[in-house]
C-alpha cells in the first residue's frame, strides 16, 4: 500500500510558529475583505484571481518558512514476532541417551535432529503471518542467518549460557528497528544455566515475564548420562609451612556404578597425593586430602579425578587454585657458649614472639668433662644433643644461630660441614661474637668457612674498647639497618656505645658470595656483615654487645620500638627471605584472569645494598604449569612450551612491566623473571617466579545431569504460561502459544521524499505569487 502526507523539516519554536500562522492567516484575511466588495471597474472573476495569487504566495511563504516536503511510502501489514532462542554453550556438546544401553547422542546434534523433524511446524507459523526470528545463546545472544539459521550449525562452545540476559536483550531490541511486536519466545537448551544454578531461577522468571509473552521451553538433554565430574572445590586462599591443611572435592558420578579410578592432589604440575576412587550408582562423593606445605610461596594446586572410558566430558574433571603458603611459626636454634647479657637479650627478644619456636641451649659440658678418667661417674651437666640436632633436625630450623660458641672445645666442631651445607641448601644462619667462637678460632671447616663472609682461619681476639658504629652506603638502603639512617641516628651520636668487638676481617671469596658490610668500626674493619651463599642468607655480628641497644639510660625510642629490636626483627626477616627483601621481585596485577583479560607482568630490581638498579637486563617468560593447559590426558612430567617470553631493561627505578594480550587458554601457569647470566645457585637472588590462572567467566560443565535443567525449562514455561517439550520425543508446535494482545502492525517498506521548499521553484512561485498580485492592484488602481 502506498501513501502520502506532507512533513515539515523545520519547526520553530512556539513564538517564531505563532507569527508564521498569523501572518499567513492576516494575510489571507485582509485579502478576503479588500476582495469580496465589488469595485467598479474590476469584474468578480480579477478579484477571485487576485485572491488565488494571495493565497498561494502565502502557502509558498509557508512552505519555505517550515522547509515542507511531499514524503511518499509503501507500507505493509508486520506480522508478530516469534523468536526461538537455541542454547550455544558447551554442555550442548555433551552426549547422553534415553536409556541405558542405548545409543548416546550430542544435545546440539539431538536439536538439529528437532529442527529438521519440525519443518512442516516451521512452515506453519509462515503460513500464520508470524515474522520469526532465529537466535543463539551463550554468554551473549545474536541472531541467526543463512545456513546457520536453517541447519542450527553451532559450535556448542560457549563457557556459560545466560538465558537472564538473552531475555533482557530480547526485550531491549528497539521498535523502530524492528517493529514488529513480539508475541513468543521458544527456548531449546539443556536448562544448565551458569546464572540460575541450585534451582535460584528468580532473576530468570522475572526477566521472562518483562517479556510478557508466553514462553515454551524444549529440553535437549537425555535422562542417561555417563559422566564424573568435579563439582564443589573447598579449599582456602592461605596455607601454612609445615601445618597440616585440608583441601575437599565433590565428585559428582553419573552412569559409572563401580568404576574405579583415583582422585591426583598436585602442587605446580607435580603430583602431591593420590586417593582411590570407586564410582558409585549415582550421587556426590566428597575426596579429602591433607597435605602439609613444606615452603612458602604461591603455589597452584589442582584436584582431578582422573577420566575414564566413555565420559561425557573430561573437562569438568579438574579444578585448580591458588594458595599462598605463609610461614607460621619460625623454629630457631640457639646455641650460646655461656649464659651473658648478649644471650639474654636475644632469648629474651625471640622467645615473647609468638610466631617463634625457639630452641635455646647453653652448652657448659665441654670436651674435658666427656673426656674424664672416669666416664661413669656422677656428672650434674646433661651432654648436648649434638646428633639429634645437627644431623637429623637441622633441616627443619628456619634459622641456626651460633652466639659466641666454643664449637671445638664442645665436640660440634665435626657438625660444621653439615651447617655449611645447611646454609648452601637455603638455610639461614647468624654468628655473634664474643670472647668465644670468632675471638678464638672455632670455626676453622672449610665447608662453612666458604659460606661465611668473614675470614674465619684465624682468631679475631676480642677488643673491649668502646666505639660507635659507622653505617655503611649500603646499610642506609638494606633493611636491616635502613631504621638507623632514616631516624636521623647514622652518626651514632644518640645511641650508646659498644663495648665488643671481633676485629674480623672479609673472606677472600666475599664478593662471590654475595656480601656487604652494613656496619663497620671506627677503624674501617666490618662489624655486621651479610652474605647470600647460594640459596641460604648468612649474617656476621662481630660484637658481643648489641644488647646495649636495648638497655640504655637514655636509650632512644624509634617508631615505638627499642633500637635493639628494630635490629634484630629486620635481620630476622630478611634472613628468612620476607618477600620485601628479595633482589628480584616478580608480581601480577591479579592472581586469577578471566579467559581474553589482559595480563600484567611487573618486575623490580635491587642492588646488594638495596638500592634500585637501572639498566639490569630481565629475562621474562610465560609458560603452562606442568602441563598442557587445555589437554586434562597430558603427561605432566612432559616438558613445557614457552608461550611468551622476552627481555627487559629495568629503569631508573628498577622497575620494567609487560602487559600481555588475552591469548592464554583455560589453565595455570607460571611467569618467571630471571637476571641475565643468572642462576638459581648464584651469590644473590636472580630468579623470581609468580603463579596464576586463567579460568573461564562460569562453570558451564560442573554440572551435567539433565535432570535439574529440565525442572528448571518446566517452572520457567509455567511461570510465562507456554509448554514444556522435550527435544528427544515431542515436535515443536505448529500453533505456538502467543501472547493475545500482540497485535499486527504496519510497517514502512519504503519511503521517497520530496522537498517542495528548496531550489528555485518555491522562491520563484514566492515572487510571482505575491509580486504579481502587487502589479496587478496597481494597473488597476487598487494600490
Amino acid at each position: 500500500m502506498e501513501r502520502w502526507r506532507i512533513t515539515a523539516g523545520h519547526v520553530p519554536g512556539p513564538f517564531g510558529l505563532v507569527l508564521v500562522l498569523a501572518a499567513v492567516v492576516l494575510a489571507i484575511a485582509e485579502a478576503a475583505r479588500a476582495y469580496r466588495k465589488p469595485v467598479p471597474g474590476v469584474s468578480p472573476r480579477l478579484r477571485a484571481a487576485l485572491f488565488a495569487l494571495r493565497c498561494a504566495g502565502a502557502l509558498c511563504l509557508l512552505a519555505v518558512a517550515l522547509e515542507l516536503s511531499l514524503s511518499f511510502e509503501t507500507t505493509s501489514a508486520a506480522g508478530p514476532r516469534l523468536v526461538v532462542l537455541v542454547d550455544d554453550s558447551a554442555s550442548m556438546g555433551v552426549a547422553d541417551a534415553e536409556s541405558p544401553g542405548s545409543k548416546a547422542m550430542r544435545r546440539i546434534d539431538r536439536v538439529r535432529e528437532l529442527w529438521r523433524r519440525s519443518e512442516p511446524a516451521r512452515a506453519a507459523w509462515k503460513e500464520q503471518g508470524l515474522a520469526v526470528q532465529v537466535r543463539r545463546f551463550g554468554e551473549g545472544s545474536e541472531p541467526l542467518t543463512g545456513e546457520a539459521e536453517a541447519t542450527l550449525d553451532l559450535a556448542a562452545r560457549q563457557p556459560a549460557s545466560d538465558l537472564t540476559r538473552a531475555f533482557a536483550e530480547l526485550a531491549a531490541i528497539d521498535p523502530a528497528v524492528d517493529p514488529r511486536p513480539l508475541a513468543g519466545v521458544i527456548v531449546i537448551s539443556d536448562g544448565l544455566f551458569d546464572r540460575a544454578d541450585r534451582g535460584a531461577d528468580h532473576p530468570l522468571v522475572l526477566a521472562a515475564r518483562e517479556l510478557g509473552v508466553p514462553v515454551t521451553a524444549v529440553a535437549a538433554g537425555a535422562p542417561h548420562l555417563v559422566d564424573l565430574a568435579l563439582t564443589e572445590l573447598r579449599a582456602g586462599e592461605f596455607a601454612f609451612v609445615e601445618n597440616v591443611v585440608e583441601f575437599s572435592a565433590d565428585i559428582e558420578a553419573h552412569g559409572l556404578e563401580g568404576t574405579r579410578t583415583e582422585v591426583v592432589l598436585r602442587r605446580d604440575g607435580q603430583v602431591v597425593a593420590t586417593e582411590p576412587f570407586v564410582a558409585p550408582a549415582s550421587g556426590i562423593t566428597t575426596v579429602r586430602f591433607e597435605v602439609a606445605p613444606d615452603r612458602v610461596g604461591q603455589f597452584v594446586y589442582e584436584i582431578e579425578v582422573r577420566p575414564v572410558e566413555g565420559e561425557a566430558s573430561p573437562h569438568n574433571n579438574r579444578r585448580a587454585f591458588v594458595v599462598k603458603v605463609l610461614r607460621d611459626k619460625v623454629r630457631a636454634l640457639h646455641v650460646a657458649g655461656r649464659p651473658d647479657w648478649d644471650v639474654r637479650a636475644l632469648r629474651t627478644l625471640l622467645g615473647r614472639d609468638p610466631n617463634v619456636e625457639l630452641l635455646s641451649y647453653y652448652i657448659l659440658r665441654g670436651a674435658d668433662d666427656a673426656d674424664r678418667e672416669d666416664p661413669f661417674a656422677p656428672l650434674s651437666l646433661i651432654a648436648f644433643p649434638t646428633d639429634e640436632l645437627f644431623k637429623e633436625q637441622l633441616g627443619s630450623f628456619d634459622l641456626v644461630i651460633l652466639h659466641n660458641f666454643d664449637a671445638l672445645n664442645h665436640q660440634v666442631g665435626r657438625y660444621l660441614p653439615d651447617i655449611g651445607r645447611y646454609v648452601e641448601e637455603g638455610g639461614a644462619l647468624v654468628m655473634i661474637g664474643g670472647d668465644m667462637g670468632l675471638a678464638t678460632g672455632d670455626y676453622p671447616a672449610p665447608a662453612l668457612s666458604a659460606v661465611v663472609p668473614v675470614d674465619l682461619r684465624v682468631p679475631t681476639g676480642l677488643d673491649t674498647e668502646a666505639f660507635k658504629p659507622a653505617v655503611t652506603d649500603a646499610g642506609r638502603r638494606h633493611p636491616i639497618t635502613a631504621w638507623i639512617d632514616h631516624s636521623g641516628l647514622s652518626d651514632w651520636s644518640a645511641l650508646p656505645p659498644l663495648d665488643s668487638y671481633n676485629p674480623a676481617k672479609l673472606a677472600r671469596h666475599e664478593a662471590q658470595i654475595g656480601s656487604a658490610v652494613l656496619l663497620r668500626h671506627p677503624e674501617g674493619g666490618p662489624l655486621l656483615t651479610i652474605a647470600e651463599p647460594g640459596r641460604g642468607r648468612v649474617l656476621v655480628l662481630s660484637t658481643g654487645a648489641s644488647w646495649r641497644l636495648g638497655f640504655h639510660a637514655d636509650l632512644p625510642i624509634v617508631d615505638g620500638a627499642r633500637p635493639y629490636d628494630l635490629l634484630w626483627l629486620g635481620a630476622i626477616r630478611w634472613l628468612l627471605r620476607d618477600s620485601a627483601a628479595d633482589r628480584l621481585t616478580l608480581e601480577t596485577d591479579r592472581p586469577t584472569y578471566l579467559l581474553g583479560a589482559p595480563i600484567t607482568l611487573r618486575a623490580a630490581a635491587l642492588s646488594p645494598s638495596y638500592a634500585p638498579e637501572a639498566g639490569v637486563e630481565v629475562g621474562w617468560r610465560v609458560q603452562p604449569l606442568g602441563r598442557a593447559a587445555d589437554d586434562p590426558g597430558a603427561d605432566p612430567n612432559a616438558p613445557v612450551t614457552i608461550l611468551s617470553q622476552g627481555t627487559w631493561t629495568t629503569d631508573a627505578l628498577g622497575r620494567a612491566s609487560e602487559t600481555l594480550g588475552g591469548g592464554l587458554s583455560v589453565g595455570a601457569y607460571e611467569a618467571v623473571a630471571q637476571r641475565a647470566g643468572g642462576d638459581e645457585t648464584a651469590a644473590a637472588p636472580q630468579q623470581a617466579r609468580r603463579v596464576f590462572l586463567v579460568q573461564a567467566a562460569g562453570r558451564e560443565l560442573t554440572r551435567l545431569a539433565s535432570g535439574p535443567g529440565d525442572e528448571r525449562l518446566g517452572r520457567l514455561a509455567e511461570a510465562t504460561g507456554g509448554r514444556f517439550l522435550r527435544a528427544a520425543g515431542d515436535d515443536l508446535p505448529a500453533a505456538p502459544p502467543l501472547a493475545p494482545d500482540r497485535q499486527d502492525r504496519e510497517r514502512v517498506d519504503s519511503r521517497r521524499d520530496i522537498p517542495v521548499w528548496s531550489g528555485g521553484i518555491a522562491m520563484v512561485l514566492l515572487v510571482i505569487c505575491l509580486g504579481g498580485e502587487v502589479l496587478v492592484r496597481r494597473r488597476i488602481g487598487l494600490a
